[in-house]
């Protein structure tokens, strides 16, 4: 309906506001002002050709890529959002600030003038905030999806703290609180309930002054390094917390994807038998406290998994945990081994044959698994090997 009934078409905005990163001074300063955090940061992909080869091939990634991060400020803005694949930041003057706005096709980052909000036709009238609100919008899964949540969403606090104007905001906007893992980590940043907007619940917001950042992976797929230092130095120093845990400990850990309908392990109970001799303790990550995840992935030695959330609890690892990741050989993507190396984790992965090809990414997505067990001994034997040898020339 928002792209067939005209109603209060006013709030379309008329045009694009181009950023200049290299002459921030030259916008007005009633229009947008404009931060520069890391201007042209380079992020790489550092993985084996092997690897990358193996990548789908509806999804490859650069192996390199340059963002220009900045902050903006944006005296009586706006933000729409469809809650789904786009995000708007709108200045007074009707313009729509690129770089800080985003919209998403098929997974992908469009141009800004080819921003949904630019088809949209019916608009609901603006919530007024007094203050500054900042935004955490991400355009995306960052609503439902926890390994977005930690990459798209949260690492913007850490850019609006390099602009010096944390302390200048009244409200956090964020895509939502539905969920226990969104309502914790808040709470861990030190963000309190009264001061945060949800998303979900305001599509349409103006405020006396929005600030706004570039995505934390900007345009692209890549993880920067500056993002996995910031989730690490903000929730790693909980993992040494007294905390009762419901799941015990275990030098072990295997991540189970039984709580969801999509990339689930078939034969799940063969693989857990063939863990058994190794101490492996499976958990469902959906079912533990933030805290909990901190604990447990911090003192592993050992995390295996389906590629899939679950995995971004790799963030709370300590350097040289073993990582064994599982494919389906037509769902090869990069956000889990590109944090892993980033990590300085002993990354190591299976790839697992499918019966079907696929064609696309949520064909992708939702195909299941059958792990080959002996793929995952051969994998276990080979880490064993190499810890006996490190205590060999360590002694």
């Amino acid at each position: 309906m928002g792209r067939i009934i005209p109603y209060n078409t006013r709030y379309r905005p008329s045009d694009v506001c181009r950023v200049k990163i290299e002459d921030a001074k030259a916008h007005h300063p009633k229009e947008v002002i404009v931060h520069s955090i890391y201007p042209g940061l380079k992020t790489q992909l550092n993985i084996p050709e092997e690897l990358y080869e193996a990548g789908s091939f509806y999804w490859k990634p650069a192996r390199e890529v340059k963002t220009d991060y900045m902050v903006v400020e944006v005296p009586n803005g706006r933000i729409y959002t469809d809650n789904e694949s786009s995000v708007a930041v709108v200045t007074q003057y009707n313009r729509l600030i690129e770089n800080v706005s985003l919209s998403l096709v098929s997974g992908k980052v469009t141009e800004p003038n080819l921003n949904n909000i630019f088809e949209q036709r019916y608009f609901s009238p603006p919530h007024r905030f007094e203050g500054t609100v900042f935004s955490l919008l991400t355009g995306g899964a960052g609503l439902n999806n926890i390994g977005h949540w930690f990459i798209d969403v949260l690492p913007r606090l850490h850019l609006l703290r390099e602009s010096g104007l944390y302390d200048k905001v009244d409200w956090f906007l964020v895509p939502s609180i539905r969920y226990d893992y969104q309502r914790e980590t808040l709470e861990l940043l030190g963000i309190p309930t009264d001061k945060i907007i949800e998303g979900d619940k305001h599509t349409h917001i103006t405020a006396d002054c929005i600030i706004a950042s570039t995505a934390p992976r900007g345009n692209h797929t890549l993880v920067p390094q500056w993002l996995c230092n910031y989730i690490q130095s903000s929730f790693l120093p909980f993992a040494d917390e007294e905390e009762d845990l419901i799941t015990p400990e275990a030098p072990s850990l295997y991540i189970s994807r039984s709580d969801s309908s999509l990339r689930v392990v078939l034969n799940e109970d063969e693989l857990m038998e063939a863990l058994t001799p190794y101490n492996f303790q499976k958990i469902i990550s959906s079912k533990l406290t933030i805290k909990e995840k901190i604990k447990l992935f911090s003192k592993a030695d050992v995390v295996m998994g389906a590629t899939g959330a679950g995995l971004i609890s790799l963030f709370f690892c300590r350097p040289g945990t073993k990582v064994v990741e599982i494919f389906n050989e037509g769902f090869v993507v990069e956000p889990f081994y590109d944090i892993a190396t980033k990590l300085d984790l002993d990354y190591n992965y299976i790839i697992c044959a499918n019966k079907r090809k696929v064609y696309n990414f949520d064909q992708g997505q939702r195909a299941n698994i059958t792990v080959q067990i002996g793929k995952v001994v051969d994998i276990l034997q080979n880490i064993k090997k190499k810890a006996v040898t490190a205590k060999m020339k360590v002694a």
